[in-house]
């Protein structure tokens, strides 16, 4: 090794010479940088507790929410259905009765096209909450929302009873319901009959078909007529 270099010293693990103070300033200088770190992580622990604490219970209370207003809506609708059969097979009332004892004088006179514009007048306004127009006025000509009228033909009075509506839990907006319908004439029961089959509605919650199971719709004619 040349003259010129043998001052020159390469790094190695040998221990840095230092003064007393120098240590000193060296050691506090790093207890304090470790106690601030320590500090960070204290922090940081609570803070990312809190925050996972608050995103749980924002996606639990959401969820609560939620399943709350779709319950809320489903007995809503359920409510609605049951409504909608109670006016179907229960009747007739004074405002159809009446309108029925003038259909003669209608017929008579051969206004036999106003006397339905006024029959369908009275079904859309007993129905307009719960179906739209067009779809009362297709029930009003297929006769699935008239069996008061045609009870009320031969004398006879309807009356919905122990009405049960179920949400189809595997079709949205289906509803499955059974009803009781109680048959009497001149203030007397004369006899019952069950009824079931489903109902389905709309987005905005009208409905738009209406199925009848078995044979009770035909019964229920064949008993008052």
């Amino acid at each position: 090794m040349s003259e010129g270099n043998e001052n020159i010293r390469f790094p190695s693990y040998e221990h840095v010479s230092m003064k007393p103070d120098e240590q000193e300033d060296v050691y506090e200088r790093l207890v304090e940088s470790m106690e601030k770190k320590g500090r960070k992580k204290q922090r940081l622990v609570p803070t990312l507790l809190t925050a996972l604490l608050a995103a749980l219970f924002i996606l639990a209370g959401g969820y609560l929410l939620l399943n709350t207003v779709m319950t809320d809506q489903t007995a809503s609708q359920e409510g609605e259905v049951k409504e909608v059969l109670e006016r179907i097979f229960t009747g007739p009332d004074d405002e159809l009765a009446s309108l029925m004892e003038q259909e003669d004088r209608y017929i008579e006179e051969g206004t036999s096209e106003e006397y339905f514009d006024l029959f369908l007048s009275y079904y859309k306004d007993l129905f307009r909450p719960y179906m739209s127009p067009d779809t009362i006025e297709q029930y009003v000509n297929e006769g699935k929302i008239t069996f008061p009228y045609y009870a009320y033909s031969s004398g006879y009075k309807l009356k919905a009873e122990k009405i049960v509506v179920k949400e189809n839990e595997t079709v949205q907006g289906s509803f499955t319901f059974t009803v009781k319908v109680v048959y009497s004439r001149d203030g007397d029961v004369r006899g019952t009959v069950d009824l079931s089959g489903d109902i389905t509605v709309n987005d905005q919650g009208l409905v738009e078909s209406i199925r009848f199971r078995d044979k009770g719709v035909g019964e229920l004619m064949e008993k008052v007529r």
